[in-house]
């Protein structure tokens, strides 16, 4: 059966804000057979952090400290959000992509990302280098397996991060617009959910804001805001 692609409208956001309700689009969203796509922004300067990467470590390749740093529920390194294309895809359980090997998730997506952005002519490909080393590292810094570089470039252009539970397979995106100023975002934002739904075999639906109540939203905020979750380690 063919499973539903919820686009949920556009928010910005602080990043505590932002964490928790990507984590409640994939824990709590219903329908829970629902693809699930949203773009979002930020409210203030902000950088994000893999969910196993140490806080100190994270300070330390921050420039701007005034800015909020939050750890992510997915992996990944250090996103610098001050200029970036931010969105998050959830893909239910049910769903055969959800249950494969997450490179190949990753790689597939990503794979639709360049489809869209050589609509505009902007030549990017995926990246099949594998890192020499896997240590921590800042996100745009270099690219990791299957990332969007420019073509017979070595710049990245994108990367995600990603989480699967028994609720499904969420990746958290981000696309560094420096190196996409000949895009029209309006319009890649509508080619990129169009190659999505292709891939997922999904036809897509403009949704309201989800229906999740305030008080798990606000005590999840807290949560991702807290000293206790970001320098937990």
């Amino acid at each position: 059966m063919a499973h539903p692609f919820h686009i949920i409208p556009d928010t910005t956001a602080t990043a505590a804000q932002n964490m928790a309700y990507d984590f409640l689009l994939l824990q709590r969203y219903q329908p829970a057979d629902a693809i699930r796509f949203r773009h979002y922004e930020w409210s203030r300067p902000a950088y994000t952090f893999g969910l196993s990467q140490n806080y100190s470590y994270v300070t330390s390749e921050i420039s701007d400290l005034t800015a909020e740093i939050c750890r992510r529920p997915t992996g990944g390194g250090v996103v610098d959000h001050n200029d970036d294309w931010t969105y998050t895809l959830v893909i239910p359980a049910s769903h055969p992509l959800s249950k494969g090997q997450p490179i190949e998730s990753y790689r597939a997506i990503h794979q639709c990302m360049v489809n869209a952005l050589e609509s505009q002519d902007l030549l990017t490909e995926l990246n099949y280098n594998t890192p020499e080393e896997a240590a921590p590292s800042v996100c745009f810094n270099k690219a990791e397996l299957y990332d969007v570089v420019l073509k017979n470039l070595p710049s990245k252009v994108a990367g995600a991060a990603q989480k699967r539970t028994k609720n499904g397979y969420m990746l958290q995106g981000s696309i560094w617009k420096p190196l996409a100023s000949k895009i029209t975002w309006a319009r890649f934002y509508n080619d990129f959910t169009i190659e999505l739904a292709k891939l997922l075999e999904a036809e897509i639906e403009y949704v309201s804001t989800p229906s999740w109540t305030p008080e798990e939203e606000e005590a999840l905020t807290a949560q991702f805001d807290s000293d206790a979750w970001n320098q937990r380690r």
